[in-house]
């Protein structure tokens, strides 16, 4: 963690994220800013005199070491702008978080977000089975983490094997809806991402929720709304996709339910495309599955080979280059396999020339 622990430091006391990239602009010097931080520094960089007192004091009252041990305990990275794994698409932001805390990893796999109003009935709820599994395939599904269709979008893509990042408006430390602890967990034990770009022990409130819709939609290529009522959370995230000119995708139900007469004005308006089925999306991008999820189970291999690279296939996409090195087979013989596996319908090649489960 070394000197990470002066900037998340720094963020805790009420550096905010866009003061963060001021200061921090051409150099890394958080040990050194946080120990000679004063007054005349906070005026320099233009501190409203009436939070410099409360910063200066919460300065001098922060266990350093307390911190450290939290950070630890939760296993939480921190990623700032500068670093080659900050994703792509955060920093093409007016004002980008300088860092991001995070559970797990981030790659920079094309993302989708996929947002809801809280209410969930059993229709939304079959639209998410019928559609998340597929999608989650080939896209890393974003959401932000409340009560409802968000937490059953995540649910989808983790059963399914695939990815899905979860954005929250609270600091990494809280698991908060309480009822979302197990899945909170299930996320980091399955190898994929918890963000937040909050400070430590930040709860919860109004004010963070706009500030997390901004980084779903940055986050993500596209947007599908599957439900939305007027004044909703989802209708910022939607009208933030159409803004950065990002493709939004809509699910239609009935015109008499309070709670999809914006996905049918969008859908009416022409703002967002009607989405009945996952391929509706996936044919935009030139991405067809004409087939039904299966039962993999079945599967008979040739060998261990094989079926190594089926299990590996299971977890993430990879070129014949990465597979060779991961599987420690020579370059020839593992293309020969890939092949066979083709023909026979088991694997198939996609974006970027990586490899899937067919």
């Amino acid at each position: 963690m070394k000197d990470f622990i002066y900037l998340v430091a720094l963020n805790y006391i009420w550096i905010t994220q866009q003061k963060l990239n001021f200061i921090f602009s051409d150099n890394e010097n958080y040990k050194e800013i946080f120990e000679n931080i004063n007054y005349d520094f906070l005026k320099q960089i233009k501190i409203q005199e009436r939070f410099i007192d409360s910063i200066l004091s919460k300065k001098e009252k922060i266990d350093l070491n307390f911190l450290e041990k939290k950070l630890k305990e939760r296993e939480v990275k921190i990623i700032t702008i500068k670093d080659n794994g900050y994703p792509k698409l955060l920093r093409e932001m007016p004002n980008p978080p300088y860092l991001l805390y995070v559970r797990w990893k981030l790659d920079n796999s094309l993302k989708i977000s996929v947002v809801w109003a809280r209410a969930i009935t059993s229709y939304w709820k079959k639209v998410i089975e019928n559609i998340i599994p597929w999608l989650s395939k080939y896209f890393t599904v974003v959401s932000w983490w409340a009560y409802g269709c968000d937490t059953y979008a995540h649910k989808w893509a983790l059963d399914s094997w695939n990815k899905t990042i979860a954005v929250i408006w609270t600091w990494i430390d809280i698991d908060y809806p309480v009822g979302n602890e197990k899945m909170y967990n299930k996320i980091v034990k399955t190898w994929w991402a918890i963000i937040s770009i909050f400070p430590i022990w930040e709860m919860w409130n109004p004010y963070n929720f706009p500030i997390r819709n901004e980084i779903v939609a940055w986050l993500s290529v596209w947007t599908l709304v599957v439900e939305a009522k007027e004044k909703s959370w989802s209708l910022i995230t939607a009208n933030l996709t159409l803004d950065l000119w990002k493709d939004l995708f809509a699910v239609p139900w009935d015109i008499f339910k309070w709670n999809s007469e914006w996905c049918n004005e969008l859908i009416k308006n022409w703002e967002a495309k009607l989405v009945s089925k996952a391929q509706d999306i996936l044919e935009e991008y030139n991405i067809w599955c004409n087939k039904k999820i299966e039962n993999t189970q079945n599967i008979k291999f040739a060998d261990k080979i094989e079926e190594n690279i089926y299990n590996l296939l299971l977890l993430e996409s990879f070129n014949s280059d990465e597979l060779s090195k991961k599987l420690e087979i020579n370059i020839s013989h593992l293309t020969m396999k890939l092949s066979i596996m083709e023909i026979s319908w088991i694997v198939k090649k996609w974006l970027w020339w990586k490899y899937e489960i067919n």
